[in-house]
């Protein structure tokens, strides 16, 4: 049988897809946006003035349309209204109608109401996006497309649990439930997502354990379960989680110590598991993290002394140690760390003399060691900081006289060297720092005159 040339069956298929392409939008889907454009504020309807003509729905604002296979027509396959502050409710937009939908976008508005459970006959829908509205209710998918990519509905004011159906979402690149009401325990089917790389529940009223199975999240780059009431250890299981950049599980209540296993995470560059109750020694081999840029830990009960190892995280620009009960005296190796802006170290147990080679951080805008027994003169290395904006040692054991060259922070903002025994006389070149917003020098031994 002869067959036709590639060129012409080229030009036949181009000349298909162009029929296609301009053959009219079911009238349904059409009418489906217009009810719903009636129920929304007269304001609304004004920015939608586009959606008039039932003809032509494929030049409203924010709608796509496509060539749909199935229907051999033309249909619309995309909203987004992002930012476009439509005020109304979704309780009158008729999904059934628009189940050629893949992308929904209706973030950043004044949406209203329950969550729609109609929601759920999108079956082929790729990417829903709510985030930043003020839509209530229990979260219902139904039997919602497994091609689902992105699930965004951050930002919103739903409640009850996480619905198990999640689990069944496969393609799940991208999970953002944070800063909503939802409680009840997290899914342990999400440990089924494997395709995930970012995974945010964080600021819910979450409870019980971090399921071990998210700990087969292998493609995870952004872990965020923070400001929750979670209980139990940290699974060693999410140290197979190799290609995170970010964790963060503070303000739980998070018990036990922290697992070894973390140290896996070898391109981690933000790990928060403060304001827990943590316990044990900071593992030695979290210096192996060389790519953190943070380390917060405050507000746990982490013992031990601070290891040495800690030094070798040269691109450390925050670190934050505070309220714990750590002992011994602070590392001089921490003078590595050359990159810090900040470093929170009061309210431990530390003894010993202020290293005088903390004075290399030429960096640091915040530097407190207050609430400690620390011992000695304060360095007058500490006169290098030239970027320091808040210098705070109080409640120490610190003596001798007020280093003169702490006239040189010329930015500094707040100084406070109360609760010590320091003695001698105030410097007059810390009238230099023009800047001070608050100094403290009570409960010392100073005398002489006031400059």
């Amino acid at each position: 049988m002869e067959t036709e040339p590639p060129k012409v069956l080229a030009s036949l298929t181009v000349l298909l897809l162009l029929a296609t392409a301009l053959a009219p939008v079911p009238g349904e889907q059409a009418r489906a946006l217009l009810v719903w454009k009636a129920s929304l504020s007269n304001q609304s309807q004004h920015a939608l003035r586009s959606w008039e003509n039932m003809s032509a729905p494929c030049s409203w604002l924010g709608v796509r349309c496509t060539a749909h296979q199935r229907w051999r027509q033309t249909a619309i396959s995309g909203i987004s209204l992002r930012g476009m502050r439509p005020r109304g409710t979704l309780e009158s937009l008729n999904f059934s109608a628009l189940t050629t939908l893949t992308c929904l976008d209706l973030s950043h508005n004044y949406l209203a109401g329950a969550f729609p459970p109609g929601i759920g006959v999108l079956r082929e829908l790729q990417a829903l996006l709510l985030q930043g509205n003020q839509i209530r209710g229990s979260v219902h998918l139904g039997k919602m497309s497994s091609n689902l990519v992105t699930l965004n509905l951050s930002i919103n004011h739903l409640a009850g649990h996480i619905p198990s159906e999640i689990g069944h979402l496969r393609h799940l690149v991208t999970l953002d439930l944070s800063s909503n009401n939802l409680s009840g325990s997290i899914p342990s089917n999400i440990g089924g997502l494997t395709k995930l790389t970012t995974l945010n529940l964080f600021e819910n009223n979450l409870s019980g354990n971090i399921p071990r199975e998210l700990g087969y999240l292998v493609n995870l780059e952004d872990f965020d379960l923070s400001e929750n009431t979670l209980s139990g250890s940290i699974p060693n299981s999410l140290g197979n989680l190799t290609k995170l950049t970010t964790l963060h599980l503070f303000q739980n209540l998070l018990s036990g110590q922290i697992p070894r296993e973390l140290s896996y995470l070898v391109i981690l560059e933000d790990l928060d598991l403060s304001n827990n109750t943590l316990s044990g020694s900071i593992p030695r081999n979290l210096g192996n993290l060389t790519e953190l840029t943070i380390l917060r830990l405050w507000v746990n009960r982490l013992s031990g002394q601070i290891p040495r190892e800690l030094g070798y995280l040269v691109n450390l620009e925050n670190l934050d140690l505070s309220n714990n009960t750590l002992s011994g005296s602070i590392p001089i190796i921490i003078a590595n760390l050359t990159k810090l802006t900040y470093l929170s170290l009061f309210q431990n147990q530390l003894s010993g003399k202020i290293p005088r080679e903390l004075g290399y951080h030429v960096n640091l805008q915040v530097l407190d060691l207050s609430q400690n027994t620390l011992s000695g003169s304060i360095p007058d290395s500490l006169g290098n900081l030239i970027r320091l904006k808040t210098l705070q040692i109080f409640q120490n054991r610190l003596s001798g006289p007020i280093p003169p060259e702490l006239g040189y922070l010329v930015n500094l903002e707040g100084l406070d060297l109360s609760n010590n025994t320091l003695s001698g006389s105030i410097p007059r070149n810390l009238c230099n720092s023009t800047k001070l917003t608050f100094l403290r020098l009570w409960k010392n031994k100073l005398s002489g005159q006031i400059p």
